[in-house]
């Protein structure tokens, strides 16, 4: 039921960004009229920085208006309704209840999403990926200002490259800040609701999508076990569709045999990502690691884990080979 609700949760992300578009387009229209208006003044050099703020408002106020469009937190209060009703299925006594519509609610705006982006660790709430958003596009136009004053292009043409950077790039953006917010919400309501029934659980087993499309991150991740509230959380990176399923205590526990998805079907639910990757072609084990790293998996010199470090950040083939004493040929 957790990975057939993950689907619904991508595509209920799906429908927030086709929500977000409208006011995605009157941001390309807003920014395009004020490239547009430019004078040789505005476009100076020594300007960049003025304009850059002029765009980051504008950018700003349009993602403000993208939040206030958005259902987040009444798809919030409906993650805790539904992990209760999930979890109180799966076991033989009576759960405690105590998680209010509001505490769900100030998960939107309060709770930090811990997110592996490159070889760093970020920490943001919602509305502040938001205004990184903003930040983002002001600063693309920017550059998309600057190349073309170096290019000898008119206001005009200026102002319809960025309009189309903004309707095509800054729309991806938003989809990815849309889908990361849904997951890190739907694993923040329903972790609240594992933690008010800690006594009956012996933690949280994290799983990874079984198809190319899964980092070495979540990969390295799959089938470990971790405590409540402990260990990597979804969204671990940008765009993550990972999710963490309850472990129920033995003596609690409906006697119920669970399976996984994968791309070809069902498989056990004892899979781990490593196993299911072990079965696929080169071609798909290179899409998935990299030619190196996929011919340092299949020799069995290392484990999918061991290509990432304890938080997911993924080791380059350099530190791989410090780390685990390897020759790479």
């Amino acid at each position: 039921r957790l990975v057939r609700h993950q689907l619904f949760l991508q595509q209920f992300g799906g429908g927030q960004i086709k929500k977000a578009l409208p006011a995605i387009r009157e941001l390309a229209r807003d920014i395009r009229r004020r490239i547009a208006e430019g004078n040789a003044t505005d476009f100076a050099m020594a300007r960049m920085t003025a304009l850059q703020g002029e765009l980051r408002f504008i950018a700003a106020d349009h993602a403000g208006q993208i939040q206030q469009q958005l259902d987040l937190e009444d798809f919030a209060v409906q993650e805790v309704q539904f992990a209760q009703q999930l979890l109180g299925a799966s076991v033989t006594v009576d759960l405690a209840e105590g998680i209010t519509p509001e505490m769900a609610r100030a998960i939107t705006t309060r709770r930090q999403i811990q997110l592996v982006s490159g070889k760093e660790i970020i920490r943001k709430t919602i509305p502040q990926m938001w205004d990184d958003f903003a930040g983002s596009v002001a600063l693309d136009s920017r550059r998309v200002v600057e190349k073309g004053i170096l290019e000898g292009r008119t206001h005009k043409q200026m102002s319809r490259d960025v309009a189309e950077l903004v309707s095509t790039r800054s729309r991806r953006q938003a989809g990815t800040v849309i889908r990361t917010a849904v997951n890190s919400i739907g694993t923040a309501a329903r972790e609240d609701v594992y933690k008010q029934n800690a006594d009956i659980l012996e933690g949280e087993r994290f799983l990874s999508v079984l198809d190319s499309r899964t980092t070495m991150t979540c990969a390295g991740f799959d089938q470990e076990v971790f405590g409540l509230g402990l260990g990597p959380k979804p969204a671990l990176h940008f765009g993550c569709r990972s999710i963490r399923v309850p472990l129920v205590k033995e003596a609690f526990r409906v006697g119920i045999k669970g399976e996984r998805a994968s791309f070809q079907g069902p498989v056990s639910n004892q899979t781990t990502y490593g196993g299911f990757l072990k079965g696929q072609s080169k071609a798909f084990q290179a899409e998935v690691l990299g030619e190196k790293r996929a011919g340092l998996f299949r020799s069995g010199k290392l484990k999918i884990e061991q290509f990432t470090d304890d938080e997911g950040r993924v080791l380059d083939l350099d530190e791989l080979a410090s780390k685990w004493q390897l020759t790479m040929g």
